[in-house]
């Protein structure tokens, strides 16, 4: 039996953040997930176990205040959001400024702020708190073509940090290529895709003429998003885990079964 923990999911309405809390509430865990407006409408009409099971937060991850009370009790933070590309409204609208949205102009969307800023002040804030000991950050696997190489130098820096208070709290920072799931199902033919990719960038002579090319950094096998939900709550369960976990590693730490 899953001891029951309470976590903090920030991006808890995202793609993956939905499947960390599923995953979580299964293991029958108290979740709790960050939002700028509260529980996602969406989520709530869906009749999904997020729906039912997760107490929806209202406040902004750059602004301590609005969520500090709600990490008491709670034993780990799980950070989700990023955005691939800076024009990306629609993940940053869980995460911008309140009262800049109250004023109708949305703060700039930038790497910085989505994915590194976002991040570093719910950490800094977690650490302040007794018994909270275990923050998971959702990084990438690497930049892909024709992506500014500052979506990935964003989330290192992130990484920086969090590596370097691992004194204080237990970092574990996934970095998954591609995710894809049958809930989502234009990631499917995407998915397919690179499959076909790696086929070819690995077991065929065309690999050699695409390892000097900007595609080589696409040659990361895609996962399952149930599949790294799954490997982010086993690690949040086992505390043996810590550091840096490749694609491998969230493949062997997914796929191992819950107790």
């Amino acid at each position: 039996m899953s001891v029951a923990r309470k976590i903090f999911v920030v991006g808890g309405s995202g793609f993956l953040g939905q499947a960390i809390c599923h995953n979580a509430l299964a293991r029958g865990w108290e979740v709790l997930s960050l939002s700028r407006h509260g529980a996602p409408s969406k989520i709530l009409a869906s009749g999904s176990p997020s729906a039912r099971g997760v107490k929806w937060i209202r406040g902004d991850a750059l602004d301590p205040a609005s969520f500090r009370e709600h990490l008491a009790g709670c034993t780990a933070v799980v950070h989700t959001v990023g955005v691939l590309m800076e024009n990306d409204y629609k993940k940053m609208v869980n995460i911008g400024s309140t009262s800049a949205s109250s004023r109708g102009s949305p703060p700039p969307v930038t790497y910085e702020r989505a994915n590194r800023d976002t991040a570093l002040s719910v950490a800094r804030t977690a650490r302040e708190i007794q018994g909270l000991d275990t923050f998971v950050y959702i990084s990438a696997s690497d930049v892909l073509p024709l992506v500014s190489p500052r979506y990935i130098s964003t989330k290192r820096e992130a990484e920086n940090e969090l590596l370097a208070h691992e004194e204080r709290m237990r970092p574990v920072i996934l970095r998954p290529g591609f995710m894809f799931s049958s809930d989502r199902p234009v990631s499917l033919p995407i998915a397919a895709g690179v499959s076909l990719f790696n086929a070819l960038y690995h077991r065929t002579p065309a690999g050699c003429l695409l390892k000097h090319t900007p595609f080589a950094k696409a040659a990361s096998p895609a996962l399952r998003r149930e599949l790294v939900a799954s490997a982010v709550t086993n690690a949040i369960e086992d505390s043996r885990i810590s550091g840096v976990l490749e694609i491998a590693d969230i493949e062997r730490i997914g796929n191992i079964k819950a107790p």
